[in-house]
């Protein structure tokens, strides 16, 4: 994009005098990607869909249109953003399209790869076809031929071009043509001109690599000449009164700084000392640790002086008060790195040391004047391990230990993937000690490794897959412990019962889309020092579980994990018992409260079918902690009028009583033994048991995880399941009212008394001519409590007044006289043998005048 909208163009205008043919195309389009590159994006995105389709790929964009515009849009607008032009811009990359979904338009089975560079090819073309612009061969041909006396030159001093554009170049570069007469000189790094090298290519044209075979080392750049190399592009900024000059006499790099001229104003400052006059805001540390943390393949002098760059300019432009505390240093590996508690405390000053201090045995030495010309010095007097003199302050590194002061990464390499931490005031080489001290632990030694690399892995946690495996296990153990292993509610055992092999979450930054049983969690969210205190859990977790001190973790970040793990819970509730198509038919609006209180209601009227089904009946069915199970006299009668699999779905459904009385607690409980019976009224006058179970669907319920479980054998799916059965099998029996029995003990038996019959009973037997079976059928009557024949009196009643009401009162009438039906009662009474006329159901009215039979 350089090449063809500027370099080339103005060194066409430089040398002719007139604008080049198709310039103003180029310029066309940098203008339109700058004012109007949403209808860029547009045309870019439809012509590559329809030119991807006319190229024989199936693709199926419905619904996914507006996204992939809105993402083209954003990857045009780095063509025109300052400083980009030279980089390789992809519109669609690997990464971005396993992550977006809305990318994925190829309905076939297209390997990633040519599915991404399909994509780009397209959006490009459809791009240069709109504005007409020229492919980068065509314009060194018609540049080319414009020269009749001499031969133009192209030198690449850091070679660097897009892929598509860099086969154009090789193909240009290769051909034979009398009126190519371009001159080529590429330098670069082995991988960044691949694209170039061909047999003729290097026959014909000068190639420079910068780096070594099979190495992305640049030769004349390393950590031993990156202070003296970057010196005359910070002077540069000095030189204008000439502050800082230089006697360039030597070899190579070699520079000596002259002396500052009288009332310069580095004269006049009088801050700086000459080791880093030309350097300031930086020291010679600081600019070593740069060069030294950049990624292998960045270690290039473009690279090296763009990240300088990209720190000077935020300190100018006013975005940071201190160069150390700039975002591009955050990706950047650092071996030195101070005590956590100095981060915790004041994290800039933290900063200041690691990047600017000079590592010593027992800590890391700043000097002063950088503490107090960036505002530090209040600070350093607040904190109490903080020693200062008059010419240096002393940051501790490891507070508390008895070992040594200074904790830095692997002398001499680089931690996890990046370059050699170097030598000189690196790795504790300097002092002459070793940075990994045999007392250490592996745990220890794994945090003094790790702990100066967290704040790059913020920004690349890709670079740091060690930082990225202990911070899961130290977070996931920790929501772990916060939710009771894995817990979906506060008072209940109900968890989901999360893969050993999976995490809660997954971090924004490694760009993987979360399951449904996942959370985002953007490592930017954290302070420096809280993602060192869980790399420190993390690695005592899985390396030396005994020190791994979970009330310290939580003490200090207890707040915000405690909201990770909460989100996490919503996130599964929602997912698996609150969501529109779990549980219930899309025809009706419940919530899972209402399955647990319709539940348990069931559970309840199954086990104490008499008890009036109120809030105050569940309340104290609650309290009173005993088990659950099918009433005994009600069970004959269920087993008689049910089919086998009808009568065994109420029977399992009672095994789970225990876990909806764990559940009512949950949701509806006062206290651990006492129930919110307010609340509980509430919800049963808003929805009826029967209602609710209703509305349950097999289909919604089958969609729940099976990870939902109180235990292995206790999922929620399956408890939900069974309810269902249940509620199929009451719609069995909700019309089989037992209307004779209840009549009878509404009308024979609401004043039958035991004790005048059992009276009687005493008189009857006085006379040897009385019937034996009369008196023994009544004797077996007057056995009966007055009291259960008075409950079963009540319960019919009751019964009489729920068969005229709603669908739950309904069945449960049905169930009452169900029960009367089985009852100890209802037989004898039917048993009684009157002599004399009349039958059982006369009972009371026969047994009264029985004596005229013996009696004179």
């Amino acid at each position: 994009m350089t090449l063809l909208s500027e370099r080339i163009p103005e060194f066409y205008e430089e040398q002719f005098g007139e604008e080049l043919p198709g310039a103003s195309n180029f310029k066309q389009l940098k203008d339109d990607l700058e004012q109007n590159g949403r209808v860029v994006a547009n045309n870019a995105t439809s012509g590559a869909i329809l030119n991807l389709s006319a190229h024989g790929y199936n693709v199926h964009v419905q619904d996914k249109e507006d996204d992939i515009r809105d993402f083209v849009q954003e990857q045009l607008s780095l063509l025109v953003e300052k400083g980009e032009y030279a980089k390789e811009i992809k519109f669609v990359t690997e990464q971005a399209y396993r992550r977006n979904d809305f990318l994925q338009i190829f309905e076939d089975d297209v390997d990633k790869s040519d599915a991404v560079d399909a994509f780009n090819k397209e959006l490009w073309r459809e791009i240069r076809d709109r504005y007409q612009t020229a492919s980068l061969d065509d314009v060194l041909e018609r540049v080319g031929q414009k020269f009749t006396d001499t031969r133009p030159v192209i030198i690449f001093e850091d070679f660097a071009i897009t892929a598509m554009e860099g086969q154009q170049l090789r193909n240009y570069m290769e051909r034979d043509k009398p009126s190519d007469n371009w001159d080529f000189v590429v330098a670069g790094t082995r991988d960044s001109t691949q694209v170039l090298h061909t047999r003729t290519a290097e026959d014909r044209f000068e190639f420079y690599r910068t780096n070594r075979q099979n190495s992305n080392q640049v030769l004349f750049l390393d950590e031993d000449s990156a202070v003296d190399f970057i010196r005359p592009y910070l002077g540069y900024f000095k030189s204008f009164d000439n502050s800082v000059t230089y006697d360039r006499s030597g070899e190579g790099l070699e520079i000596e700084l002259e002396p500052a001229p009288t009332d310069s104003i580095c004269d006049r400052c009088g801050f700086c000392d000459e080791s880093f006059r030309d350097l300031f805001p930086f020291n010679e540390p600081f600019l070593q640790r740069m060069y030294a943390g950049l990624r292998e393949d960045e270690q290039s002098p473009r690279e090296y002086v763009m990240a300088v760059f990209d720190v000077l300019r935020d300190y100018y432009e006013g975005y940071i008060n201190v160069p150390s505390d700039a975002d591009r240093l955050s990706t950047l590996t650092n071996p030195v790195d101070p005590d956590t508690a100095i981060y915790e405390r004041a994290e800039s000053f933290a900063k200041l040391g690691r990047w600017y201090g000079v590592p010593t045995k027992n800590g890391i030495e700043v000097d002063s004047r950088f503490v107090e010309v960036f505002g530090f010095s209040e600070i350093v007097d607040e904190i109490n391990e903080v020693e200062r003199n008059r010419d240096s302050v002393l940051i501790p590194t490891d507070i508390g230990n008895s070992g040594t002061g200074i904790r830095t990464g692997r002398s001499g390499t680089r931690t996890e993937g990046g370059s050699g931490a170097g030598s000189g005031t690196e790795g504790g080489t300097e002092t002459g000690t070793s940075s990994e001290p045999p007392s250490r632990s592996k745990a220890e030694r794994l945090i003094d490794e790790h702990q100066p690399n967290v704040q790059p892995w913020q920004k690349n946690p890709t670079d740091f897959p060690e930082i990225s495996r202990y911070l899961r296990v130290g977070l996931r153990d920790a929501m772990e412990r916060l939710t009771n292993g894995f817990e979906l509610f506060e008072g209940m055992s109900l968890r989901y019962n999360l893969s050993s092999q999976k995490d809660p979450f997954v971090f924004e930054t490694l760009q993987r889309a979360p399951d449904d049983d996942q959370i985002v969690i953007d490592p930017q969210e954290f302070r420096l020092s809280d993602l060192k205190k869980l790399l420190e859990f993390g690695i005592y977790r899985q390396e030396d579980k005994a020190k791994a001190d979970y009330d310290d973790l939580l003490r200090e970040l207890g707040t915000q994990l405690t909201g990770y793990a909460r989100i996490w819970q919503q996130k599964v509730i929602n997912k698996n018992l609150r969501s529109d198509s779990r549980f219930f038919k899309k025809s009706v609006r419940y919530e899972f409260e209402d399955f647990v209180l319709a539940g348990y209601a069931n559970v309840v009227m199954l086990d104490s079918p008499f008890k009036e089904m109120s809030a105050k009946t569940l309340g104290e069915r609650f309290s009173d902690g005993n088990s659950y199970g099918l009433d005994p006299t009600l069970r004959s009668e269920l087993k008689s009028e049910l089919s086998k699999d009808q009568y065994e779905a109420i029977t399992r459904f009672l095994d789970y009583g225990e876990w909806f009385e764990e559940m009512i607690s949950a949701f509806f409980g006062a206290n651990a033994n006492t129930l919110d019976l307010s609340k509980i009224r509430t919800h049963l006058d808003k929805n009826s048991p029967y209602e609710v179970l209703e509305g349950l669907g097999r289909q919604y319920i089958q969609d729940i995880s099976p990870r939902v479980r109180f235990d292995t054998d206790n999922k929620i799916r399956d408890i939900a399941n069974q309810t269902y059965d249940l509620q199929n099998a009451l719609e069995e029996v909700r019309d089989e009212y037992r209307t004779t029995v209840v009549e009878t003990f509404t009308q024979e038996l609401s004043d039958v008394s035991v004790s005048e019959i059992e009276a009687g009973v005493k008189t009857l037997r006085t006379y040897d001519s009385a019937d034996s079976e009369m008196i023994e059928s009544l004797s077996k009557f007057i056995e009966l409590d007055q009291s259960e024949i008075n409950d079963a009196v009540s319960a019919a009643e009751r019964a009489t007044d729920l068969s005229e009401g709603d669908p739950s009162e309904k069945l449960q009438g049905t169930l009452i006289s169900m029960k009367l039906a089985s009852s100890n009662i209802y037989g004898r009474y039917s048993d009684v043998t009157i002599v004399g006329g009349g039958s059982a159901s006369e009972f009371a009215e026969h047994f009264q005048s029985v004596g005229e039979h013996y009696v004179n």
